[in-house]
């Protein structure tokens, strides 16, 4: 049903047509760039169905200027990035363009860099030269709870070794955890986990260092992605996908998909009527009015009648 007009009634084929034929338009930038000293680059990721593909991503990166807290607890200033089919490489160098066109370098002291760990996120700090990589919480408490869960008494301890800074100790209580493990899956997550906090360290660190870098990245894809993407069971195509992802980025971004819409379609060129039609009565006249051809109509040769003083005047461009 038409939002606009109730009579007017979309077939499921037309709409998937429109969502594979949308281009966003381009961001020409602000007039005049912001001028912050931190900044804020959160991203995770949502697992979709693709016809023909396994384990595709929709990836979601977004920038903000931190966290107000009134009148309700919301990002100052945020903006969202997705895709389905580009590349990391790629995904940040959109992220950095945009960084660049509408912040002043120059007044950044620190860019922290928060997600899950995974290899596309800290591939970030490649592209964000100084970028400071802060774990996610929610996901670090996902592993410590799932491998603490048959000896709870080690969870409290864990924390307070990371609160220390004191890597060894977290590693020695997770080992105590493995101990007391007597299911082979169970001994699998703790050796995850190991695994996890060794190979995170660094965002650990940088977790406790910086209190105030907090990342809600898990809840903005469902949000953002989830919500439209893969909540329900649905399989896309890739183009599909990718720009139903960027659909939604947009209206996260409070803009409006219609003017998107209108700006990708092309504007004809404006033509000049009366150029057109001097034009065709030219060729008219040289390929089919031509003297030749009037002087070979019997009807030119006979009796004066309306038919031949019209074609008559037509041959002297008497009349048009």
């Amino acid at each position: 049903m038409g939002r606009y007009n109730p009579d007017l009634k979309l077939s499921k084929q037309t709409v998937a047509i429109c969502v594979k034929e949308f281009k966003a338009k381009v961001d020409m930038g602000p007039k005049e760039k912001r001028k912050v000293a931190e900044l804020f680059i959160e991203a995770d990721e949502d697992h979709i169905k693709v016809k023909g593909r396994k384990g595709v991503q929709a990836r979601l990166i977004y920038v903000h200027e931190g966290v107000v807290e009134h009148p309700r607890r919301h990002l100052k200033n945020p903006r969202y990035f997705t895709t389905v089919g580009k590349g990391p490489e790629d995904f940040w160098l959109e992220v950095c363009d945009y960084i660049a066109a509408h912040y002043d370098l120059l007044s950044i002291k620190a860019i922290y860099l928060s997600g899950d760990g995974a290899n596309w996120i800290r591939a970030g700090r490649e592209y964000l030269p100084g970028a400071i990589f802060v774990l996610d919480k929610f996901h670090l408490s996902k592993y410590i709870l799932r491998a603490t869960a048959h000896a709870p008494g080690l969870k409290a301890p864990i924390y307070r070794a990371i609160h220390r800074l004191d890597k060894q100790a977290v590693l020695t209580k997770l080992d105590e955890a493995l101990v007391l493990a007597d299911e082979p899956a169970r001994k699998k997550r703790i050796r995850d986990t190991a695994r996890y906090v060794k190979n995170n360290w660094d965002g650990i660190e940088a977790q406790v260092k910086h209190p105030h870098v907090s990342c809600s990245a898990e809840g903005h894809v469902s949000h953002v992605l989830s919500a439209r993407l893969s909540s329900r069971p649905m399989a896309w195509s890739l183009k599909g996908a990718d720009n139903m992802a960027r659909i939604r980025a947009i209206k996260a971004n409070g803009e409006q998909v219609r003017e998107h819409c209108i700006a990708s379609f092309k504007t004809p060129p404006a033509i000049k009527l009366d150029q057109e039609v001097e034009k065709e009565l030219v060729r008219v006249k040289e390929k089919m009015l031509s003297k030749e051809d009037f002087n070979n109509l019997p009807l030119l040769r006979g009796k004066c009648s309306l038919t031949r003083i019209a074609l008559k005047g037509l041959q002297e461009k008497m009349i048009v």
